[in-house]
């Protein structure tokens, strides 16, 4: 008898229970469940009761024909509860599925056992979606601190970006933001680093708790945005787009550390980067510039009912990515 039931209470409710659970990240609230149930996924949450220990978690699906389906997990377990051989078998006998592919990422800071837990049953992702390293900045420090923590390259390169007159001000329109990362997609030559899609999705699922800041020149225009979830006492990096003007005025800098800023005033302690990578040194030493330390993942794993499943998923997100 499984000891992983679906859970079928309300969006309060499960952000009620994680908060008391402690720990829980914005990819397991309610309001990232929306986020994704918008992009056409399928929410699913499962709750752990064994005597005094409790643990939940929320995944999202995707079902095809004949009873496969993918799962995947943006973070993992949340609450008092290390894995076991029946949670793969659980939650796919919860939904009914005969054949799944799941994949999951945990935000949980790398640890040796935890890793051997997981990789009793999981196989570690060899071509990850995106990186398990990150960068948090402690806001509960003065903002002299703060300014005092920053390289010396980002105070100059800070005070650059003074030399342009323009305004800072709250950005709310989807539009604007959309305008904004095509405008980047064409500098850097990529395809959309957000689709309008996400974009909208995000800006309504977490509205009023998402903080976007844009700087607006003479002529009216917002050059460019950057901007941030806030998730209980945490803020994480979630926009960042600049044309070709606010790149040579250094406007991302000013953004960024405005972004800071206001973060810290709405009570944040810490500043989640979201995500850095080493390869990437432009964007690397960005962060880093602010006095972030690096902090290290235990990123993605995966699991198939089938290796043959595992390797067609694989080769089907090679080609769409």
């Amino acid at each position: 008898m499984t000891n992983w039931k679906c859970y079928n209470g309300s969006d309060d409710d499960w952000d009620l229970a994680l908060s008391q659970a402690g720990g829980a990240t914005y990819l397991q609230g309610s309001r990232w469940s929306k986020h994704l149930v918008n992009l056409g996924w399928e929410c699913c949450r499962w709750h752990y009761q064994y005597g005094g220990t409790s643990a939940f978690l929320q995944g999202f699906l995707k079902r095809y024909p004949l009873g496969f389906g993918v799962i995947w997990f943006p973070d993992w377990i949340v609450g008092e509860y290390g894995i076991e051989p029946e949670v793969m078998r659980d939650l796919r006998q919860s939904l009914s599925l005969r054949h799944v592919y799941i994949r999951i990422r945990s935000h949980h800071v790398f640890n040796q056992q935890e890793q051997r837990d997981l990789q009793r049953d999981l196989t570690l992702v060899k071509k990850p979606f995106d990186t398990a390293t990150t960068m948090h900045l402690d806001l509960t420090t003065s903002i002299e601190e703060l300014h005092q923590g920053l390289s010396k390259n980002w105070r100059r390169n800070l005070k650059r970006s003074t030399r342009l007159d323009y305004e800072m001000l709250e950005v709310n329109d989807v539009n604007t933001i959309i305008a904004l990362y095509a405008e980047l997609s064409a500098i850097k030559g990529v395809g959309a680093l957000f689709s309008e899609q996400e974009i909208a999705s995000l800006m309504q699922s977490w509205q009023g708790q998402i903080i976007v800041i844009g700087a607006k020149t003479n002529d009216g225009k917002i050059q460019a945005i950057r901007g941030a979830i806030i998730y209980q006492n945490q803020a994480i990096d979630i926009f960042a787009a600049a044309n070709a003007l606010a790149r040579k005025h250094y406007l991302s800098y000013a953004l960024c550390w405005e972004l800071l800023l206001r973060c810290q005033q709405r009570e944040c302690r810490n500043f989640d980067f979201n995500g850095v990578d080493s390869n990437n040194m432009g964007v690397y030493n960005f962060k880093k510039g602010t006095g972030a330390e690096l902090v290290k993942t235990l990123g993605e794993f995966e699991y198939a009912s089938n290796p043959i499943i595992k390797h067609l998923v694989n080769f089907a997100a090679k080609w769409r990515n």
